[in-house]
């Protein structure tokens, strides 16, 4: 089975996802696992450490930004969906599991 973590920004959300990948694993030691986050999140270090895959895309937060923080939050998600759509037909996952 192959499954799609999206999963990032904080450990309060990346440590439970890496921990139902590896019960995924466990369960069935042929599943395939990969990861989707941010550069700038924590996921970059923690999910590699864990020994996942990890996909980056683009993204701008929307909360806490004002005014010109939404506009270019808004500016770049046409950018995050095609390249979220993009590794969704390369994975071509069975399930996408999002946390946070």
């Amino acid at each position: 089975m192959k499954v799609l973590f999206a999963a990032g920004g904080t450990g309060g959300h990346i440590f439970p996802a890496i921990a139902v990948a590896n019960e995924v694993l466990r369960r069935d030691e042929t599943s395939e696992v990969l990861f989707v986050g941010t550069a700038r999140g924590l996921e970059t270090r923690i999910v590699p450490e864990a020994g996942f895959q990890l996909s980056l895309i683009n993204s701008a937060g929307l909360k806490n930004v004002g005014f010109v923080g939404k506009i270019k939050g808004l500016s770049v998600l046409p950018k995050s969906f095609i390249e979220a759509r993009q590794i969704i037909r390369q994975f071509r996952p069975h399930v996408v599991v999002g946390a946070g």
